[in-house]
């Protein structure tokens, strides 16, 4: 019998680990989101700590986001199902601890844009990322454009964007949104290596270095465009399309008279 999905929270001296767990796909509710912000809340007040590990139960994904039968089904439900997402992983990235996304299978949609709100992002070699809303009628709006064209530019942010094909851990890792690439079986290690090297640096230059590089990068537009131009999806007929041809498990018929 499957277990009820959770968010533990888990520490060892400086170092925390978040562990998203519902698996196989990690899939992020609402509930979960709301529990993953609790944890967030707990986190931002323990100044003992320095790192946190993002990580998700099982090895086939590490989350392909959002459960698509809670989409909501008007333009308000949208915008602020995105506003809420935007908040969630704004106050992640915000952390003064160094968060480091262990990603060891598939990274989609939702769950490329955790991954994305992660200060380090290390992947096994069978990790694949992608952001396939497009494919749905729909967008990846809680950030994931914003922190996808700010760190690899828009003209590869269009490709993975507008064509919605997830990419191998080396492709991601050439064009920096991975910083690298191991095998499975060292993922672990490697993540543990990274935490211990990093819980010995000074958290006070660390948590200003991390406001800084941050600073030099936000657009506060760029997350009103994210969640407008979602809200915007419930107009016309594609979101619609897209989410009823996933849920029937057909391919989706899109560009029909609006």
């Amino acid at each position: 019998m499957k277990s009820e999905a959770s968010v533990g929270l888990s520490c060892s001296g400086p170092i925390a680990t978040l562990l998203i767990d519902n698996p196989p796909l990690n899939i992020l509710t609402i509930a979960l989101r709301e529990a993953l912000f609790q944890r967030i809340v707990e986190l931002e007040n323990r100044r003992d700590i320095r790192v946190v590990v993002v990580q998700t139960g099982g090895n086939r994904a590490f989350s392909v986001g959002s459960d698509i039968k809670e989409f909501p089904k008007d333009e308000l439900g949208g915008v602020a199902k995105i506003r809420f997402e935007q908040y969630l992983l704004d106050r992640l990235a915000g952390l003064s601890a160094v968060t480091i996304a262990k990603v060891g299978g598939l990274a989609l949609g939702g769950g490329a844009e955790l991954m994305l709100a992660c200060d380090f992002r290390i992947a096994s070699q069978q990790a694949e990322i992608g952001f396939p809303e497009i494919r749905l009628g729909a967008l990846p709006a809680a950030g994931g454009m914003k922190r996808l064209t700010r760190e690899i530019g828009p003209l590869r942010a269009r490709e993975l964007v507008l064509l919605g094909r997830p990419i191998g851990a080396g492709r991601a890792a050439e064009l920096g949104i991975v910083n690298s690439v191991v095998p499975a079986e060292d993922l672990d290690a490697e993540v543990d290596r990274l935490a211990q090297e990093l819980a010995t640096l000074p958290v006070d230059a660390i948590g200003l270095a991390k406001r800084v590089i941050a600073a030099s990068a936000l657009s506060g537009q760029m997350d009103t465009a994210e969640a407008e131009a979602f809200g915007a999806l419930f107009r016309g007929a594609d979101l619609a399309e897209g989410l009823a041809a996933f849920l029937e498990k057909r391919q989706a018929r899109f560009n029909r008279q609006q």
